[in-house]
């Protein structure tokens, strides 16, 4: 997910969608069973190893205060920013979902939310049927039926009303539905006044829906349990909101100030869904509501973190860089500060669809000149990140070795030799303009023009960014971006960011054998078969086709209130608002 994914940056700690997309930011591997990786300060947390304090009975009420530096691009459910995940998981409810718990295997374990029961699938694989269960309703009151769930997911995949740029982040995932093609092609072509439907989304009845595939999809269930799949009424019209249509679910949004502040409160009839059957624990949505405020500097969070003024950080805008190991080991916030694995990498992706990038070799002399050792050391140190060069993130990659790329200036000198491609190359490079990505971007640039490069520095406000990297008419030559895993399969990486034509594929990559192989692989059930086979195309995609060069694994550093309870973060759902409490009640 762009955490998942779903998704951050260097500058946004934090895809997947569920998750996606999103989101982190879950199938048969976790992050919880691949060790970490990276060492913890006695004063920090991590869940692999008890940083986190057992759970305890939780007191109910109040308002959970947070704040972030910039905004993300929409609050409407249809972000693939991690932060939208996290709280459309929490607000929002759609077929399936997670439990709140970071344990593993319980968190990657999907559950029936909205649907009565998991998928059926027909003995071909090609079809998932779905039922509901009876008696659910929206707000107002009005029942909450197959045609919902249909008219749920053509909006979702409506290429017209997404809040960024380059199609909807969510057509990856959906894209082997029978007729998604030809929906998306109809809807771009007549910007909305056609809307021919999805054929391959079919209300069976009342509270029947039947999802057909174009080809046998193995991860297709996880696909429905993404949290921007929340169901929505078929009557919603397809425009472009600033906050979500109505649905089911425990929480909603009753005010968001563009780039000021978004308020999050009780939805006072979800009760009646509870007695439905929809699953809430009696330790669960224990918060009255959040309170966040937007374009707060870095500095003024992490003083207010410090004086408890703020429970959390939206966007882990603090602490960052060396404020990370300082409050890490301070022992007045032993008790407040983690440092927790993340299934997430920082990228610096190649526009493969232009020069100088269409030529391999210097993608793969960018690869050795890196030094992934500064930008740990840049970003926060090993309680922030470890150097990566793998496409995957440890917990996909099945014991490959996590080191394609040690960095080699001499042989990344030859390999520009070698291109043809005559020096210096001019070329752009695109970041965040919030700490501390300007200074991995200055990194960067200093090792690049080492090897025959002339770096110009291109800096950009959150909000834009992604929609900046997802627009083909941008003019960059490296993107640096941030992904997590939308839940734990490979193809959550290959899928949106590699597969040609996707979304999230900033730049543009496109391979023939590389596609067909990912949809060989992706036809295989969940198992250990089909986590080696994704692992090993990992290391020959990095190693052979270079399509970005990988900077750092993500841990995610997390520093609260003192009156913030059984907090836990994890990649599935990132945070678990659903189980945190305020002890103070308010």
């Amino acid at each position: 997910m762009k955490l998942r994914h779903l998704m951050m940056t260097i500058a946004l700690v934090a895809v997947a969608a569920v998750v996606a997309a999103c989101g982190s930011s879950s199938s048969t591997s976790s992050t919880a069973d691949s060790g970490g990786g990276a060492t913890t300060a006695a004063a920090g947390g991590d869940y692999l190893n008890g940083g986190f304090s057992a759970a305890v009975t939780p007191t109910k009420g109040g308002t959970l205060k947070m704040a972030m530096n910039d905004n993300i691009d929409c609050w409407n459910g249809l972000s693939y920013y991690g932060i939208s995940w996290s709280v459309f998981y929490f607000m929002a409810r759609g077929l399936y979902g997670y439990p709140d718990t970071v344990v593993a295997p319980a968190t990657n374990e999907m559950q029936p939310d909205l649907a009565a029961d998991m998928p059926t699938v027909s003995a071909d694989g090609l079809t998932y049927t779905v039922k509901l269960r009876s008696g659910l309703t929206f707000p107002d009151g009005s029942p909450v039926t197959a045609k919902d769930v249909k008219a749920t997911y053509e909006y979702i995949l409506d290429p017209n009303i997404q809040c960024a740029t380059g199609g909807p982040p969510a057509s990856g995932y959906y894209s082997g539905i029978v007729g998604e093609s030809d929906y998306s092609d109809v809807m771009t072509s007549s910007k909305g006044k056609k809307n021919p439907g999805i054929s391959g989304i079919k209300a069976v009845d009342e509270l029947t829906t039947e999802f057909t595939l174009v080809k046998a999809d193995g991860s297709f269930p996880r696909a429905l349990a993404m949290a921007w799949g929340f169901i929505i009424p078929a009557s919603t019209p397809h425009k472009k909101t600033e906050t979500p249509p109505p649905y089911v679910g425990p929480y909603k949004i009753s005010d968001y100030q563009l780039d000021k502040s978004v308020t999050i409160v009780r939805e006072p009839t979800w009760a009646a869904n509870v007695a439905a059957g929809v699953p809430e624990l009696e330790n669960q949505n224990n918060i009255d509501g959040i309170e966040a405020g937007i374009g707060v500097p870095d500095e003024t969070q992490f003083a207010q973190l410090k004086n408890n003024e703020l429970d959390m950080t939206f966007d882990g805008s603090a602490p960052t860089g060396s404020e990370i190991p300082a409050t890490a080991n301070d022992p007045q916030y032993k008790d407040r500060f983690y440092s927790t694995p993340d299934a997430a990498v920082d990228y610096a992706v190649f526009r493969t669809d232009m020069a100088p990038f269409d030529n391999v070799m210097l993608r793969q002399a960018v690869n050795y000149a890196i030094d992934r050792e500064a930008i740990v050391k840049i970003i926060g140190g090993a309680l922030s990140r470890s150097p990566w060069s793998q496409v995957l993130s440890e917990n996909l990659l099945a014991g490959q070795s996590p080191d394609v790329y040690a960095m080699d200036v001499a042989k990344a000198t030859q390999l520009v030799k070698d291109s043809g491609v005559a020096t210096p190359i001019n070329i752009t490079v695109a970041n965040f303009a919030d700490n501390p990505a300007p200074q991995v971007s200055a990194s960067i640039k200093e090792t690049l023009e080492a090897i025959g490069f002339k770096v110009t520095v291109k800096a950009l406000s959150a909000d834009v960014y992604y929609g900046f990297l997802a627009d083909p008419e941008s003019e960059y030559n490296i993107g640096i971006a941030g992904w997590g895993q939308d839940y734990a399969d490979a193809i959550t990486f290959y899928g949106p960011l590699l597969l040609c034509g996707q979304g999230s594929n900033y730049g543009q990559f496109c391979d023939e054998g590389f596609d067909a192989k990912v949809a060989e692989i992706n036809a295989l059930p969940a198992g250990a078969d089909r986590d080696g086979q994704f692992a090993q195309l990992s290391t020959d995609t990095a190693a052979n086709l270079a399509p970005w060069a990988t900077l750092d694994l993500r841990r995610k550093v997390s520093f609260i209130s003192n009156r913030l309870g059984n907090y836990v973060w994890g990649p599935s759902k990132q945070y678990y608002f659903g189980s945190y409490f305020l002890t103070d009640g308010k």
